[in-house]
Protein backbone atom coordinates (compact mmCIF):
# COMPACT_ATOMS: atom_id res chain seq x y z
CA UNK A 1 0.00 0.00 0.00
CA UNK A 2 1.34 3.42 -0.99
CA UNK A 3 1.84 5.82 1.88
CA UNK A 4 0.40 9.32 1.41
CA UNK A 5 3.04 12.00 1.93
CA UNK A 6 2.62 14.30 4.87
CA UNK A 7 3.59 17.30 2.75
CA UNK A 8 4.26 18.22 -0.85
CA UNK A 9 7.53 19.75 -1.92
CA UNK A 10 7.62 23.36 -3.06
CA UNK A 11 9.39 23.73 -6.40
CA UNK A 12 11.67 26.64 -7.20
CA UNK A 13 9.26 28.40 -9.51
CA UNK A 14 6.40 30.87 -9.34
CA UNK A 15 3.43 30.74 -11.67
CA UNK A 16 1.40 33.01 -13.91
CA UNK A 17 -2.11 31.76 -14.72
CA UNK A 18 -3.28 33.51 -17.87
CA UNK A 19 -6.93 33.75 -18.90
CA UNK A 20 -8.00 35.42 -22.14
CA UNK A 21 -10.43 38.31 -22.07
CA UNK A 22 -12.90 39.35 -24.73
CA UNK A 23 -10.44 41.30 -26.95
CA UNK A 24 -8.17 38.25 -27.32
CA UNK A 25 -11.13 35.97 -27.98
CA UNK A 26 -12.49 38.47 -30.52
CA UNK A 27 -9.09 38.54 -32.24
CA UNK A 28 -9.17 34.75 -32.61
CA UNK A 29 -12.81 34.71 -33.73
CA UNK A 30 -12.08 37.41 -36.30
CA UNK A 31 -9.47 35.12 -37.88
CA UNK A 32 -11.39 31.88 -37.37
CA UNK A 33 -15.17 31.95 -37.27
CA UNK A 34 -15.22 28.22 -36.38
CA UNK A 35 -13.41 28.92 -33.12
CA UNK A 36 -14.85 27.24 -30.03
CA UNK A 37 -14.68 29.68 -27.12
CA UNK A 38 -14.85 26.97 -24.43
CA UNK A 39 -11.55 25.58 -25.64
CA UNK A 40 -9.68 28.66 -24.47
CA UNK A 41 -11.78 29.65 -21.43
CA UNK A 42 -11.93 26.28 -19.65
CA UNK A 43 -8.22 25.53 -19.82
CA UNK A 44 -6.08 28.63 -19.18
CA UNK A 45 -2.34 28.53 -19.75
CA UNK A 46 0.07 28.48 -16.84
CA UNK A 47 3.58 29.85 -17.17
CA UNK A 48 6.28 28.91 -14.69
CA UNK A 49 8.34 31.93 -13.71
CA UNK A 50 11.53 32.35 -11.71
CA UNK A 51 11.23 31.65 -8.01
CA UNK A 52 9.90 34.87 -6.48
CA UNK A 53 9.06 35.35 -2.82
CA UNK A 54 6.60 38.21 -3.28
CA UNK A 55 3.86 38.90 -5.80
CA UNK A 56 5.20 42.41 -6.42
CA UNK A 57 8.45 40.89 -7.69
CA UNK A 58 6.39 38.88 -10.15
CA UNK A 59 4.48 41.98 -11.26
CA UNK A 60 7.79 43.72 -11.91
CA UNK A 61 9.01 40.72 -13.91
CA UNK A 62 5.78 40.65 -15.91
CA UNK A 63 6.00 44.37 -16.71
CA UNK A 64 9.40 43.67 -18.30
CA UNK A 65 8.48 40.37 -19.98
CA UNK A 66 4.78 40.61 -20.90
CA UNK A 67 5.56 40.81 -24.62
CA UNK A 68 7.08 37.34 -24.84
CA UNK A 69 3.94 35.95 -23.15
CA UNK A 70 1.73 38.00 -25.49
CA UNK A 71 3.65 36.68 -28.51
CA UNK A 72 3.44 33.12 -27.24
CA UNK A 73 -0.33 33.42 -26.87
CA UNK A 74 -0.77 34.71 -30.41
CA UNK A 75 1.66 32.15 -31.78
CA UNK A 76 -0.32 29.35 -30.10
CA UNK A 77 -3.22 30.23 -32.39
CA UNK A 78 -1.58 31.65 -35.51
CA UNK A 79 2.05 31.24 -36.48
CA UNK A 80 1.72 33.82 -39.26
CA UNK A 81 3.21 36.90 -37.60
CA UNK A 82 1.44 39.22 -40.04
CA UNK A 83 -1.79 38.36 -38.19
CA UNK A 84 -0.41 39.35 -34.82
CA UNK A 85 -1.31 42.54 -33.02
CA UNK A 86 1.40 45.16 -33.22
CA UNK A 87 2.18 47.96 -30.76
CA UNK A 88 1.76 45.65 -27.80
CA UNK A 89 1.97 47.38 -24.44
CA UNK A 90 1.56 46.20 -20.88
CA UNK A 91 -1.70 48.14 -20.79
CA UNK A 92 -2.94 46.22 -23.84
CA UNK A 93 -1.76 42.96 -22.26
CA UNK A 94 -3.93 43.69 -19.21
CA UNK A 95 -6.87 44.55 -21.48
CA UNK A 96 -6.53 41.24 -23.34
CA UNK A 97 -5.73 38.92 -20.44
CA UNK A 98 -6.71 38.32 -16.85
CA UNK A 99 -3.89 36.89 -14.83
CA UNK A 100 -3.08 35.71 -11.36
CA UNK A 101 0.36 35.30 -9.85
CA UNK A 102 1.34 32.54 -7.44
CA UNK A 103 4.49 32.17 -5.34
CA UNK A 104 3.80 28.71 -3.90
CA UNK A 105 4.02 25.89 -6.45
CA UNK A 106 3.67 22.50 -4.81
CA UNK A 107 4.62 19.28 -6.55
CA UNK A 108 2.19 16.41 -5.88
CA UNK A 109 4.10 13.94 -8.07
CA UNK A 110 7.17 11.98 -6.99
CA UNK A 111 8.62 11.76 -10.50
CA UNK A 112 11.00 14.40 -11.82
CA UNK A 113 9.59 17.20 -13.92
CA UNK A 114 10.33 16.64 -17.61
CA UNK A 115 10.25 19.35 -20.25
CA UNK A 116 8.59 18.26 -23.48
Amino acid sequence: MRQIPIYFENINRSALVLKPKKPFIDWIKNLDDQFEINEIIEDPDIYLLPDFEEVQQMVNWLKKNYDMIFIDQMNNWYTDETLWVTNRTFKLFKEWFDFSLHTMILDTVEQSIKKL
